[in-house]
C-alpha cells in the first residue's frame, strides 16, 4: 500500500508544477481554483496509477485485447468473486491495496465531482459518473495487459459513491462548501 501512496505522491510532484505553471490559480485569487487543482492533480495521479501498462502499436494493442476478450485472459466478470476471495484467504496487504485501496481511491473522485460542478449533484449524475470512469479504466486496462475486474469496477463505484455522500454530510457541516461550485 505504501508503494503506491509513494508513487501517486512522485506523480502529483511531477504534475503538479506543470498543472500550476497552465492554470495559474493564484490569478483567480480565489479557494475554487485551489480546489479545481488539487482534484485535477489527484485524478491526474489517479489516472497514470490505474493506466500503467504496456503501451505499443494501436493495431497491435487492439488484438491482444480482442484475444484476450476470447480467451478470457486476464477478466474476471463475475461480481464479488475476487472481494470474497480476499475475505477468504484475508492478507492484510492484499486486502488493503485490492479492497479498501479501490474504494478510497475513488472518493476524491465523487467528492470532487459534486464540490465542484453544481451540475453533478444530481443522483443521476452521481451514478453515471462514479459508474463511468472505473468502466474506461477497466476497458482500458484490457489494452494495455493489465488485469480486468468487475469487482474492481464495483469498489471504485463504491469509493465514488460514497465520496458524494461524504459531500453531502460535510455541506451541512461547512455551508461554505457550496460556494465552491459551479
Amino acid at each position: 500500500m505504501l508503494w503506491y501512496i509513494f508513487k501517486l505522491c512522485i506523480i502529483v510532484l511531477v504534475v503538479l508544477p506543470v498543472y500550476l505553471l497552465i492554470r495559474r490559480p493564484w490569478q483567480e485569487k480565489s479557494a475554487r481554483a485551489w480546489v479545481e487543482t488539487a482534484f485535477m492533480v489527484f485524478m491526474a495521479g489517479l489516472m497514470a496509477l490505474v493506466l500503467e501498462g504496456e503501451y505499443g502499436n494501436p493495431v497491435r494493442m487492439a488484438e491482444t485485447a480482442a484475444g484476450r476478450i476470447a480467451a478470457g485472459e486476464g477478466m474476471n466478470l463475475i461480481p464479488f468473486r475476487t472481494i470474497s476471495g480476499f475475505f477468504r484467504h484475508f492478507a492484510p496487504d492484499d486486502f488493503l491495496i485490492n479492497v479498501v485501496g479501490n474504494i478510497v481511491m475513488f472518493i476524491p473522485w465523487g467528492f470532487g465531482l459534486v464540490l465542484l460542478w453544481k451540475r453533478k449533484q444530481t443522483i443521476r449524475s452521481v451514478i453515471l459518473h462514479s459508474f463511468l470512469l472505473p468502466v474506461f479504466i477497466e476497458t482500458s486496462q484490457l489494452f494495455i495487459g493489465r488485469n480486468v475486474d468487475v469487482d474492481d469496477l464495483i469498489l471504485n463505484f463504491l469509493g465514488g459513491c460514497l465520496g458524494v455522500g461524504l459531500y453531502f454530510g460535510l455541506r451541512k457541516a461547512v455551508p461554505d462548501l457550496e460556494k465552491l461550485a459551479r
